[in-house]
C-alpha cells in the first residue's frame, strides 16, 4: 500500500507540474493577444488618419495642367496603396487573433484535463 501512495504522490506531483506549464503558456498567449490587439487598434487608428487626408486632399476643387493633374494622380494612388496595405496587416492581425484564440482554447481544455485528473488522483490519495 505504500508503494501505490507514492506513486500517486508522484503522479500528482507531475500533474501539479504540467499544470503550471499549461497556466504558463495560457498567460504567454494571452500576453500576445493583447499585444496584437494592440497592434491591430494602432492600424486602425492610422487607416482612419489616412482616409482623412485622402479626403482632405480630393475635397479640394481646383484646376489642374497635366503636370499637376499627373501629380495628384500618383497621390490618390499612394493614398490607395497605403489603405490596401494597412488593410492586409488589419487581415493579418485578425487572423494572428484567431489562430491564438484556437490556441488559447486548446490550452484551456489541456487544463480542465489536467485538474480533473488531479481531483481523481487526491481522491485516490484518500
Amino acid at each position: 500500500m505504500p508503494d501505490t501512495q507514492l506513486t500517486l504522490k508522484s503522479l500528482l506531483s507531475l500533474k501539479v507540474r504540467r499544470e503550471r506549464g499549461i497556466r504558463s503558456a495560457i498567460a504567454r498567449l494571452e500576453k500576445q493577444y493583447q499585444e496584437i490587439e494592440t497592434r491591430k487598434a494602432t492600424l486602425l487608428q492610422n487607416r482612419r488618419m489616412l482616409w482623412n487626408e485622402w479626403r482632405q486632399c480630393s475635397s479640394s476643387e481646383q484646376t489642374l495642367g497635366p503636370l499637376e493633374m499627373r501629380a495628384y494622380r500618383a497621390q490618390l494612388g499612394k493614398y490607395y496603396q497605403q489603405d490596401h496595405d494597412l488593410l492586409a496587416e488589419v487581415e493579418s492581425a485578425d487572423n494572428e487573433l484567431s489562430q491564438l484564440q484556437v490556441e488559447q482554447d486548446k490550452q484551456q481544455h489541456l487544463l480542465r484535463q489536467i485538474l480533473l485528473q488531479q481531483e481523481k488522483l487526491k481522491i485516490l490519495m484518500e
